[in-house]
């Protein structure tokens, strides 16, 4: 997975949108397959069921109604009087079996020329172990005498345990399968009496259709309430039981099992359900062989859009491409490059146009940068130049001051001497960071200066914590806040004295300093503007302080710095906020610090 990502991540842009949109049209192309096919599955599932349960309700409704005329029949013989004579015979030689012998055979003749599809009658009397037979066939064609105790035994009860019904070949020699009806005959003079039985047999067309039913992966079944197949077309199956019988209703329904779709219809009033079956395979078949051609439609029109696509991305992504050449010619060295607008269209023109413009800022940017560069050198030329001979200038300034001592002049050699440190701290062998005790040393001797030129005016007040004195501080931090105090608020108080008060305290690890003056103050809509102004460029804002405070953001952040903020004094109070740190490294100094 992360090879193929690290492969595409290294295609051009046109390659993958003609990636994404092929991936998308097959997606949705996909999809309109999967859908159109579960669509069509779905509507010939249920046309199918519709169709089978129609099928059912016509053979269930013809086979009771062929149940009802059997029935019918039935029971118009076993209550004839003929019938019920014949079997009220205890004995051939009575004179009276003759005659309701004969009648009862003419009883059964004439049910038999009424019904077209029956085939035998018979009247079994069981007190003279005696039958009547009338059939169309004779009768060692049906084999009555020898079959019927047999296949009553198999037979069902087709409503309650009088009517039992069959469907066998059990008759004719095993040679044709016919409805086979039994119903007992009783008294109807005594109560619970039975005196024999009535046979009929029938070729019943309802069944003959199922059982003479073509295949083609469907089949019909008659099946009895206890689960046994009554009649198929697999005639095989008669007499064995199905698996699935607590699956079927009341009613009608539907159900899949084993591969295959059932729809089942209840014989209304009978102990018999109406089955029919397709297997799977052949009920999506139609569906199936849909698929083949619409895959091949959409195969095609897929092919088709990939092509279109790929031309119209190619096409659209051509402007692009120039573009991205122009970079890479621009990333080689190549700031002369410029792009044709009038051939990039509407949209990618304005592209091209800011490209160019991009490409002259950058050449003018890049002449500036030159020039900069060149004034750093400059800078650091005549910094290092300052720095060739400073013993001279510390020996020069010994040489006034003992002189100063020698004609007594006090005030001169106080003077130098407070400069030469002046310098010396300046100068600090090239060291921009010192630690904040030799920064406050510099401030005392750049007071004492200040105080000689103006006759003692500036009062000084340093109150530095032993835990802060070795804390590192940029150099030169101090010195120009003082200078602001000194020439911005205490001496345009006409002559009147002043004082300062440096106060440093160390927090954790942080070290927090506070030089207050006493001078004429700013409102505070000044202090908030000096707060503001103090990261931002601003000709008019003094350079120094402004200088003081970047500095110590490039060191230290953005969270570290100046603050004003007026004093109860009347003056003006300058917060400074450096980590504590007693050692700094060279690499760090010399790659993080801003020179001035």
């Amino acid at each position: 997975m992360k090879r193929w990502k690290k492969r595409i991540g290294r295609w051009k842009f046109d390659r993958k949108m003609q990636a994404l949109i092929s991936v998308s049209i097959t997606f949705t192309a996909l999809i309109v397959l999967i859908v159109s096919t579960i669509s069509s599955v779905s509507s010939l599932r249920d046309k199918s069921i519709e169709l089978l349960q129609d099928k059912n309700s016509t053979l269930a409704e013809n086979y009771q109604n062929k149940l009802e005329e059997y029935k019918a029949m039935a029971v118009a013989l076993v209550i004839d009087g003929s019938v019920q004579r014949y079997l009220k015979c205890g004995d051939k030689h009575l004179p009276e079996y003759a005659l309701a012998t004969t009648e009862a055979n003419n009883v059964l003749s004439s049910g038999l020329n009424m019904a077209s599809d029956m085939n035998f009658v018979a009247v079994i009397s069981y007190q003279m172990d005696d039958y009547l037979y009338r059939g169309r066939d004779a009768l060692a064609a049906s084999e009555f005498h020898n079959v019927y105790e047999r296949d009553l035994e198999q037979c069902k009860n087709g409503q309650d345990s009088t009517l039992k019904i069959g469907f066998s070949n059990a008759y004719y020699k095993g040679k044709q399968y016919t409805v086979n009806v039994y119903f007992p005959v009783y008294s109807l003079e005594k109560l619970y009496e039975e005196r024999g039985l009535l046979c009929m047999n029938f070729s019943n067309p309802v069944l003959s259709q199922i059982v003479g039913e073509a295949q083609g992966g469907r089949s019909t079944e008659v099946l009895s309430t206890d689960g046994t197949v009554v009649a198929a077309r697999d005639t095989k199956k008669i007499g064995e039981s199905v698996d699935y019988m607590g699956r079927l209703g009341d009613g009608q329904g539907s159900f899949y099992q084993k591969g295959r779709l059932y729809v089942y219809q209840k014989v209304h009033n009978w102990n018999f359900y109406i089955i029919s079956s397709i297997a799977s395979i052949e009920l999506y078949r139609p569906s199936i062989r849909m698929i083949g051609p619409m895959a091949g439609i959409l195969l095609a029109l897929v092919a088709v859009s990939y092509v279109i696509v790929k031309k119209i991305i190619r096409k659209v992504y051509e402007p692009l491409d120039r573009v991205v050449q122009n970079m890479d010619d621009v990333a080689a060295g190549l700031l002369s490059v410029r792009i044709d607008a009038g051939h990039m269209g509407e949209d990618f023109a304005k592209l091209a146009t800011g490209f160019n413009s991009m490409m002259e800022e950058i050449v003018v940017l890049m002449e500036q940068v030159k020039q900069e560069q060149h004034q750093i050198e400059q800078i650091r030329f005549n910094s290092l130049q300052s720095q060739i001979q400073p013993h001279f200038l510390y020996n020069t300034l010994d040489c006034i001051h003992w002189q100063a001592v020698a004609d007594g002049n006090q005030e001169i050699s106080t003077l130098v001497k407070a400069l030469a440190r002046y310098y010396r701290i300046c100068l600090s062998r090239g060291h921009d960071v010192i630690p904040l005790e030799m920064e406050v040393e510099h401030v005392r001797n750049y007071l004492i200066i200040q105080n000689m030129r103006y006759d003692h005016i500036i009062g000084m007040e340093i109150g530095l914590g032993e835990d802060c004195r070795g804390a590192m501080i940029p150099k030169l931090t101090l010195q120009p806040l003082v200078e602001n105090s000194i020439y911005h608020g205490i001496k345009i108080k006409q002559g009147k004295e002043g004082n300062i008060s440096l106060q440093a305290v160390r927090q954790g690890n942080m070290v927090n300093l506070s030089l207050a003056d006493t001078g004429t103050g700013m409102t505070q809509k000044q202090i908030d503007e000096m707060n503001q102004q103090l990261s931002e460029y601003d000709e008019s804002f003094g350079y120094g302080v402004r200088n003081v405070n970047k500095r110590i953001e490039l060191l230290y952040g953005a969270g570290f710095g100046l603050h004003y903020l007026r004093n109860s004094f009347g003056g003006v109070t300058v917060e400074i906020r450096i980590p504590y740190v007693t050692k700094v490294q060279e690499d760090l100094i010399q790659g993080e610090m801003i020179h001035v």
